[in-house]
């Protein structure tokens, strides 16, 4: 499966789009589609990026902030003017399905009953095991000041795991075992951030899954500035193959 990076940034990052990731069945970007979360600034990446937006399957949405879920609405709208017919899978925690519906109509009155397209909506619990799309997908909640989940996908051609924001406690590291691809938020590089991860957590929780290449993502748009090659090397010093990926940058796993 192909990884293609929509977005890499924070929620108030003025040069980078809000971290979103777009997941492609095949390795030249055909075949099926999922899009990890959609926040205020995702959508125009996405249909820039995709090869063939009108055709996304699913979209996974890590938590209910703003950088993570209010690009739906006009993720929709387009589709509506498209007239896309195809049903699009919704998934997330518990509430998803409340607050996208809520989202959509402030955004755009009246827009929500006449999409022309259904949305159907799965809500997963955390470690439970359900299927996105065509992948095998399982959901753990990560350390953030709203209920949030991280999530992994399994394909016959391997593993990632997207972290969404948030710390991802050690106890969970058997979850991660073995992962072709992590997907991490580096909030910032040592600060100790309330809800938030650093790249030194996400180096010691990487080394102990044995995870085969990180990526970082969602990085203050400070922190990123200054210590962003920084963390990529602190990471590769304790033998973990590391990336601080831009927007547009794919990879194959």
């Amino acid at each position: 499966m192909r990884v293609v990076f929509c977005g890499v940034g924070e929620a108030f990052d003025e040069n980078l789009t809000n971290t979103s990731i777009l997941i492609q069945e095949k390795n030249d970007g055909s075949g099926r589609s999922i899009l990890l979360d959609c926040g205020f600034t995702a959508a125009p990446s996405f249909w820039r990026m995709a090869r063939k937006p009108l055709e996304l399957d699913a979209v996974w949405i890590s938590h209910l902030h703003g950088d993570h879920f209010l690009g739906l609405p006009q993720l929709f709208i387009r589709y509506s003017e498209h007239g896309r017919t195809k049903p699009l899978n919704i998934c997330g925690g518990s509430g998803t399905e409340d607050a996208v519906s809520r989202a959509v109509e402030l955004a755009y009155p009246g827009k929500w009953s006449r999409l022309g397209f259904r949305i159907e909506f799965i809500e997963v619990d955390p470690g439970e095991e359900f299927d996105l799309a065509w992948l095998k997908s399982r959901a753990a909640l990560v350390d953030h000041p709203v209920s949030s989940q991280g999530i992994k996908l399994e394909s016959e051609s391997g593993s990632l795991f997207y972290s969404g924001d948030g710390r991802v406690e050690l106890k969970a590291r058997n979850f991660l075992v073995g992962c072709d691809l992590g997907i991490f938020e580096a909030f910032c590089l040592e600060r100790d951030v309330t809800g938030h991860s650093n790249a030194a957590q996400v180096a010691e929780i990487s080394g102990l899954a044995g995870i085969k290449r990180v990526a970082l993502v969602h990085m203050h748009r400070e922190e990123r500035l200054r210590y962003g090659e920084t963390a990529v090397s602190f990471l590769q010093k304790q033998g973990i193959d590391a990336i601080l990926p831009a927007p547009g940058d794919s990879l194959i796993i």
